[in-house]
């Protein structure tokens, strides 16, 4: 039997994808890495198609994990805007609403000023490499000097405008969403896989937003999504069951132990990246 190369390319990113977007190590970065470190040159990689799919996969995965978090939202949110006020939820959960929407301002604003500029941005190694280091030294101050003690009931207006601050940062390849809110969360006192849970949470409108932004380029760019059919569906079914499976490994794992592993997984990649470059004459 042989496997159509492009279909195992789709496995192998959609994969990567779901695992690195929640997990605290960057999917920026290794969807960069894995084309350096191989040698790949497949159109794939560069297809905005297979990138929004790949974004839905996740997003997917996301909504599935936290479903019960976010129906009650939803019903609580939808309850207030269709009685215009009159008819309140509960305050934690009102107050959790209003932290994730003042928390997706500050990526969509900055996105919007230099999400062009960024993407343009020279990557090589080496930057890539300084970007997840700067990542796992976030992560090793804010296990540091966390307290780790606050609930999810706690999280305020301020919690999340700080959060959403830290979730603009991943916008630079390398530093990774999921490290930078947890970060953010450790910093400001929160509980481990609390701060997990809010950084997903809080990435929701940010992930669907990088797909609906690719999708809005492939509709105006005419590709054809039908000779693509089997690819995206292998790409967006592999990020869809990997990032099901980061969620809720993340979630277990940081439940009363450290992100050090972590940090020492970043260190050890930037140095994989790092070491790359230089034997191959600092490309």
């Amino acid at each position: 039997m042989v496997i159509d190369p492009q279909l195992l390319v789709a496995l192998v990113l959609g994969l990567v994808q779901g695992l690195t977007e929640f997990l605290p190590i960057s999917s920026s970065a290794h969807l960069y890495a894995i084309p350096y470190l191989f040698g790949l040159s497949d159109p794939l990689l560069s297809s905005l198609a297979f990138g929004a799919v790949l974004h839905l996969g996740t997003l997917a995965a996301v909504l599935v994990a936290l479903r019960a978090d976010v129906l009650r939202l939803t019903r609580v949110a939808l309850g207030v805007a269709f009685s215009l006020g009159r008819r309140r939820g509960d305050p934690i959960d009102e107050r959790l609403i209003v932290a994730i929407v003042l928390g997706t301002i500050p990526a969509v604003l900055i996105g919007l000023l230099a999400g062009d500029a960024l993407e343009a941005a020279v990557r090589t190694p080496l930057v890539v490499a300084g970007a997840v280091i700067t990542g796992a030294l976030l992560l090793f101050v804010a296990e540091w000097r966390g307290r780790r003690e606050r609930p999810m009931q706690s999280i305020d207006v301020i919690d999340g405008v700080v959060v959403g601050f830290a979730q603009a940062l991943a916008l630079i390849p390398g530093i990774s969403r999921s490290g930078a809110t947890i970060s953010a969360g450790l910093l400001l006192g929160f509980r481990r896989e609390v701060a997990a849970r809010f950084g997903f949470l809080l990435g929701i409108p940010a992930i669907a937003g990088a797909g609906a932004l690719e999708l809005r380029h492939v509709i105006a760019d005419g590709s054809d999504l039908g000779s693509l059919g089997p690819v995206l569906l292998v790409g967006v079914l592999a990020s869809f069951a990997s990032g099901l499976v980061a969620i809720r490994l993340l979630l277990l794992l940081l439940d009363g132990r450290s992100t050090r592993p972590f940090i020492a997984y970043r260190l050890a990649f930037a140095a994989i990246l790092i070491g790359t470059a230089i034997a191959r004459g600092g490309a």
